[in-house]
């Protein structure tokens, strides 16, 4: 037994510091820690730090479940125990300077009291999601100096995070969940790839030090300020720009109650999208999706708009609008691996949607293009996994192509995610179909488009705002009455509830669809009140 781990028990202490170069040089005579180090269950510190022979950890430290401050920095960790998860009372966790590529899905869920996450320093590039529920103490959160491109959904509910470093990393947009925590106090992303801060980050009132040097900011102006530290002047430039913004944005039932001044701005736009609330009268399908806990540690992540006023019938456009998704599954979303995206004709829905995960062989749906016999969704995803094989082997190939590598997403998964709808029918079985049953035709005016991944509800907000530029773009909104907007679109607000009815998410919220700060084209967005 190790002196300072004997001390530890003979005397009940609640702290272990094992740390420097006489921990190594045990090390490198038997290449283990002390085991009765797990034993230990009365202690509520531990640090074992700056032992580069330490690459792993036993699963016994679940053990101690007494830990409050666990501090492994400055080793060279490549991934964490399972059972590190189930350490409940953790309040402060310092993982830095390790080299960690993953962390598991749900390390996070049980950490009811973190308040502290130190990851800077490794070689992360993605990170599990935060929970609503379970993480609402979560004050500080450093993930610098790693290689992360995008993050994890962080909920609004998270009110006491008020800290969060994401300097040298590799992010090329700014993470729109940020503009949703509304506690943030300190937001650093130095040294990343961005091209643009969103002007909405002056909207969050309690934010009183911003840092973005070293990026590539096209506007010089923002840039210079930020490199003299002046950090009220930044939050000010861009309070000026949302302020600026926001004449463009309406929230009036009609074009014709704008002031004069208004309308003549308006007049420059020949493209339109009017966003209806959620509780807005009319046609109440799919406006609702129910997420269930059996899906949450398959593919956690939804998004849902409805979109009306859609012209699929003039020649081209249908098929003008399916290569749009296929274009965005090869790039964005990387071959379906981030995400991926399914299209639904609304009128063939019925009511609002549940969004679960279930065994395989009782799902059993028509997928899309492939009637009219109904399968169970193992049958079809061993037949796909048949056909990429038999391709991978005609092509003399090691492993599968990337038009197939969304297949393993599912490879050692019990159960399924699905999308059903009040009827139970299975309209989408992500990321490997939609179902033929809410096929999209010529006919269809109103449609559903859900974003799923596995990976953060970041990416699906991305990747929903594309596409929802990219149809304004290929012209697929009916052609308006009035004679200065060329089309509109009109989005019907949708939002995602737990199983308790608890709100997850809404899309469109007021931090999505601000395409005027870096689009071509102008586009008039309109956020209809309520009609009484």
């Amino acid at each position: 037994m190790w002196p300072e781990v004997e001390q530890a028990a003979l005397k009940h202490r609640y702290e272990l510091v094992l740390s420097g170069d006489k921990i190594t040089k045990r090390l490198e005579v038997k290449n283990e820690l002390d085991p009765t180090i797990w034993t230990l269950i009365q202690l509520n510190f531990l640090e074992i730090s700056q032992c580069p022979l330490v690459e792993t950890l036993s699963e016994d430290i679940g053990k101690l479940i007494n830990l409050s401050t666990l501090t492994l920095t400055s080793n060279k960790l490549y991934k964490l125990p399972e059972q590190m998860k189930n350490l409940e009372n953790m309040r402060h966790l310092n993982l830095s300077n390790n080299q960690l590529k993953t962390i598991n899905e749900d390390f996070f869920l049980k950490l009811n009291h973190l308040e502290t996450l130190n990851l800077s320093n490794n070689l992360l590039e993605r990170l599990p999601s935060f929970s609503s529920e379970n993480n609402k103490k979560l004050a500080i959160v450093n993930l610098s100096h790693n290689k992360l491109e995008m993050l994890p959904d962080f909920p609004e509910q998270l009110e006491n995070l008020s800290q969060i470093d994401l300097s040298s990393n590799q992010f090329k947009d700014f993470p729109k969940t940020l503009l949703q925590i509304n506690s943030l106090k300190i937001l650093i992303i130095d040294s990343n790839q961005l091209t643009e801060i969103p002007s909405q980050l002056s909207q969050l009132n309690r934010l009183k030090e911003i840092r973005f040097k070293s990026n590539p900011l096209k506007d010089n102006r923002l840039k210079k300020l930020m490199e003299q530290d002046k950090f009220k002047a930044v939050l000010e430039y861009l309070a000026k720009q949302w302020n600026e913004q926001q004449k463009f944005i309406t929230t009036t039932t009609t074009p014709k109650s704008l002031p004069a001044k208004q309308q003549e701005v308006n007049e420059e736009y020949q493209n339109k999208i009017e966003i209806l609330h959620y509780d807005q009268p009319g046609d109440l399908k799919g406006r609702q999706i129910t997420i269930l806990p059996r899906v949450l540690n398959v593919r956690p992540h939804i998004l849902c708009c409805i979109v009306r006023n859609i012209d699929l019938e003039t020649p081209g456009n249908l098929k003008k609008f399916l290569n749009l998704q296929n274009e965005l599954h090869d790039e964005i979303c990387q071959k379906r691996t981030l995400a991926t995206i399914g299209t639904h004709d609304l009128s063939l829905i019925s009511g609002n949607l549940i969004y679960d995960a279930r065994d395989p062989d009782e799902i059993g749906l028509v997928p899309l293009g492939k009637g009219p016999k109904l399968v169970s969704a193992r049958d079809f995803y061993d037949q796909l996994c048949r056909d990429a094989e038999h391709e991978r082997k005609l092509k003399k190939r090691n492993q599968l192509s990337g038009l197939n590598k969304y297949l393993t997403l599912l490879e050692d998964q019990h159960d399924f995610p699905c999308l059903s709808d009040q009827d139970r029918y299975v309209i989408s079985l992500p990321p490997l179909t939609n179902a033929e049953r809410s096929k999209l035709s010529p006919s269809s005016e109103s449609i559903l488009i859900e974003i799923t991944s596995n990976h953060s509800m970041d990416i699906c907000r991305r990747v929903m705002d594309l596409i929802l530029q990219k149809m304004i773009e290929i012209k697929l909104g009916k052609t308006s009455k009035d004679s200065n907007i060329r089309q509109t679109l009109i989005l019907q607000q949708t939002k995602v509830v737990d199983d308790k009815g608890q709100l997850k998410t809404t899309f469109p919220s007021r931090t999505d669809l601000h395409w005027n700060e870096n689009s071509n084209l102008p586009i008039l967005i309109e956020r209809l009140t309520i009609e009484k």
